[in-house]
């Protein structure tokens, strides 16, 4: 899963920062504060880039991660041994990782909350935990004109432990979750998409169409195209499966430059496919057909040593409203055996059924 290598570094941080705190003591202070601070600098950092890229946004470079984290860093060691400040040193610490947190939780509030439950809920505990990390200087009343006394830092330890101890371990909850969305989207993804081509599958597509059939008389005509390539059995014999399979790659690589975003295209079986234009005219869907049919026919594949010009014939038909999404498409399908039967290569519009039709492989 993308980020889950970079939560868990993170969180192994963590614990490295517990067994530190649990250690102190036994090392010079400026040693342990040098510690203590690289290794939960690391951890905030690491948790951000982790949630930029589970949510397929390129991190900064890290040089500037390190670059930050050794800028605090040296920071809380003059604070510590040159000049010791524990006020300045605590201010710049919680302001440092609540930032990180804040932008951990931007970072992952993408794709929506009814899609992505669980990234939303990472994202609110990390921006709940980087606001208190903001507050805290304040929260707890520190004194900025001089040290904080060791009686308010003992009292107030104990509170800013429990809340991290908290939070940490919501956001371990968290990525449990969204191992179990990710994984959920896969498997989804595995049924929905056809392997092959990268388009929706048979099963994914019709459930596309009866979505936009939904409505009755209130929606808009829908246009349908069912579209086959010619001759593929003769591709498949003369060159092989693996050729065929390159075919159909390059078909769906060729229709996809004349779709738009709210467009579906889905492979119903072997080498037929067929595609969703909802909110275009006929006009547009047949301008759509053409432009592909001309674009497939010009953009020849390439086998071994030879270009192989593909065509495909075309039918165009529309979802009227109120009509039944299986008798729309079998009338798409219906046009595209008739462009077989004209001739190959060529797109046929039916928009009422015909009674007989001959079907040509």
């Amino acid at each position: 899963m993308p980020g889950l290598a970079w939560w868990s570094l993170a969180h192994g941080l963590g614990f490295l920062a517990c067994l530190e705190l649990l250690l102190r003591g036994r090392w010079p202070g400026v040693v342990s504060v040098a510690l203590a601070q690289g290794l939960l600098l690391g951890m905030g950092y690491f948790i951000y880039v982790g949630a930029r890229r589970h949510v397929g946004e390129p991190h900064p470079p890290h040089w500037i991660g390190a670059l930050m984290i050794g800028a605090v860093t040296s920071v809380a060691v003059y604070f510590t041994s040159v000049h010791p400040d524990f006020t300045a040193r605590f201010l710049i610490h919680s302001l440092s990782l609540g930032v990180l947190f804040v932008l951990t939780a931007q970072a992952m509030a993408k794709g929506g909350v009814s899609a992505y439950p669980a990234r939303y809920l990472l994202a609110a505990v990390s921006l709940l935990h980087g606001l208190f990390m903001l507050g805290r200087p304040w929260l707890f009343s520190i004194d900025l004109s001089g040290p904080m006394s060791l009686t308010r830092m003992t009292a107030i330890s104990p509170f800013i432990l429990l809340e991290s101890a908290v939070a940490m371990n919501v956001m371990a909850f968290c990525v449990l979750l969204l191992v179990a969305e990710y994984s959920h989207g896969e498997l989804r993804r595995l049924v929905d998409r056809d392997e092959l081509t990268g388009v929706h599958s048979r099963r994914a597509f019709l459930h596309r169409l009866q979505q936009l059939s939904d409505g009755g008389g209130q929606r808009p005509a829908l246009p349908i195209l069912v579209i086959d390539l010619d001759h593929f059995k003769r591709i498949n014999d003369t060159w092989g499966h693996s050729a065929g399979d390159d075919a159909l790659r390059h078909f769906v690589e060729v229709a996809q430059r004349c779709m738009r975003v709210q467009d579906t295209m889905g492979r119903l079986g072997g080498e037929e496919f067929a595609v969703l234009l909802p909110r275009a005219s006929v006009e547009q869907a047949q301008g759509v057909a053409e432009r592909l049919r001309g674009l497939l026919a010009d953009h020849p594949l390439r086998l071994t040593d030879e270009n192989v010009r593909l065509t495909t014939s075309i039918g165009v038909t529309v979802l009227l409203p109120g009509e039944s999404p299986e008798v729309a498409l079998g009338r798409a399908d219906q046009a595209m055996y008739r462009a077989k039967s004209e001739g190959r290569n060529r797109v046929v519009s039916m928009l009422a059924p015909l009674v007989t039709e001959v079907r040509v492989a």
